[in-house]
């Protein structure tokens, strides 16, 4: 498939223009104007462009992208991210928030399917702007915390963190995947049961339990796995395009 093609596809189906972001999102670094395979990972780092390069696929697809609205010199590891890049000729694309906001193969939508939610509404704001970039999602009947902690170890392992606070029944839950924890108020403004995001921030603690709140920190990495799989899995089905995930967890 055309390079251009695909990106434009992606482009499309993303809605990359339509979400404020301060990641520069789409197409970062051009390679092969052909795509036979692609990568996907959830960061642009130097372990995962060697792998892409090893494993010889033509475009890379990440959640965290190389550029962002500061200009950054190419010196440093910059600067061996993208001659790795170049050397390799490989595609680099980046969806940032369009794709923890995508209600198919979106990280929120596709983590609260998986732990068995449906998701029914956006959650939380964008950098800037009214664009929801979290879930919003409920079940039938209700579950334990025991039954959802069950289905979070079967999804995230068991090296995420619950402050189980509130309710013990559970029938709604918000997922803002990543560094969310700054909106556990507005998942309590919201009165849902449980809220899911990534990295726990010290200064929230007090207040979900204060205030009755559970809250799930999954790991901003692992909970941002699950875009980058869901759109290669995507791709592979629409467009016939194989894909690997190439996986160098951080541990945060």
């Amino acid at each position: 498939m055309k390079t251009c093609d695909l990106t434009e596809y992606l482009d499309d189906y993303l809605e990359i223009k339509k979400i404020p972001d301060s990641s520069q999102n789409g197409l970062q670094v051009e390679g092969k104007s052909e795509v036979e395979s692609i990568g996907v990972a959830v960061d642009a780092c130097l372990d995962s462009i060697q792998a892409a390069a090893e494993a010889g696929v033509d475009l890379l697809i990440v959640h965290h992208g190389l550029f962002w609205e500061r200009v950054e010199k190419l010196v440093g590891s910059h600067y061996q991210r993208v001659k790795a890049l170049l050397e390799g000729e490989i595609n680099l694309y980046c969806a940032h928030l369009p794709l923890d906001a995508h209600l198919e193969v979106g990280n929120n939508a596709v983590l609260a399917r998986k732990l068995g939610f449906r998701p029914i509404s956006g959650f939380g704001p964008a950098d800037s702007g009214p664009v929801s970039i979290g879930c919003l999602a409920a079940i039938d009947s209700p579950i334990s915390q025991v039954e959802l902690f069950d289905r979070l170890v079967s999804n995230l392992g068991d090296e995420f963190r619950a402050d189980f606070f509130g309710p013990s029944s559970i029938q709604s839950l918000a997922v803002l995947t990543g560094g969310g924890a700054s909106f556990i108020p507005l998942a309590h403004s919201r009165r849902v049961d449980a809220y899911l995001t990534g990295e726990p921030k010290h200064s929230f603690y007090h207040f979900s339990k204060e205030n009755n709140v559970n809250v799930i920190y999954g790991g901003h990495y692992e909970t941002e796995t699950f875009g980058v799989i869901a759109l290669g899995e995507h791709l592979q089905r629409i467009h016939d395009l194989p894909f690997q995930f190439f996986h160098f967890p951080t541990g945060l």
